[in-house]
């Protein structure tokens, strides 16, 4: 059974709330109300974050590929990737990761028996790959989500160095679905300290990958789809 410390606040659980989801409690719902008040914008960057994954991740299930991996997932609140993945492509392999052991135990609760959850770290890129390869055939194509994490790594370059490793780490045809809050309107709690991604910081990530249309997009998130040839 799954111990949830109901008193204590998760900024995972508020940021599900703040979506929209159930998986959160009072501590966590004060929380959001604090943050949205530190940062107006924090439901709208998560909101679109989220949309931008969904519909990534359903055409990509519908142009073939059928195992994602989703890097600090937080909680699998809807629209998730694994219910834009399974409801295009039955047969679909999920992966989700995090580095907290309080969010893997709560967020392996919240999802379907064949839907895999582990603790891992995109700072330690190898290892993590490691880890993946008894849930995943790596040789074949694979959709990496990265959705709002790049920015919580100390540097821009740290930042390129682990996700360039990762997209090596996967096998031709494979995809990486990226999005980073743009500028001051788009900083949330979790990357304040972190690296600020100016759009051509955003781009560099891409580099070597095919864009899929439309490329990278600005606004409040930068966003953007690309293949590894």
């Amino acid at each position: 059974m799954l111990a949830v410390d109901t008193s204590t606040p998760s900024l995972a659980r508020a940021y599900d709330h703040l979506l929209g989801g159930r998986a959160n409690f009072a501590a966590d719902r004060s929380l959001a109300t604090r943050l949205q008040h530190m940062y107006p914008r924090t439901a709208e960057v998560l909101t679109l974050s989220r949309a931008h994954v969904a519909t990534a991740v359903s055409a990509l299930a519908a142009d073939g590929v059928a195992q994602f991996i989703d890097v600090g997932c937080g909680l699998p609140t809807g629209p998730a990737v694994h219910e834009a993945a399974l409801r295009v492509r039955r047969e679909a392999r999920v992966v989700y990761v995090d580095r907290d052991p309080a969010v893997v135990s709560h967020a392996a609760a919240l999802v379907p028996p064949t839907v895999r959850v582990i603790e891992g770290d995109l700072t330690e890129p190898e290892a993590l790959l490691w880890s993946l390869r008894p849930m995943l055939d790596l040789s074949r194509p694979v959709g990496l989500v990265l959705a709002l994490v790049v920015q919580a790594l100390p540097d821009p370059g740290l930042a390129r160095a682990v996700v360039d490793v990762m997209v090596r780490g996967l096998a031709p045809g494979s995809h990486l679905i990226m999005t980073a809050g743009n500028g001051d309107d788009g900083r949330l709690p979790d990357t304040v300290a972190g690296a600020s991604l100016a759009e051509q910081d955003f781009e560099s990530f891409f580099s070597g990958l095919n864009l899929l249309p439309p490329g990278v997009e600005a606004g409040l998130v930068l966003r953007g789809t690309g293949r590894k040839p």
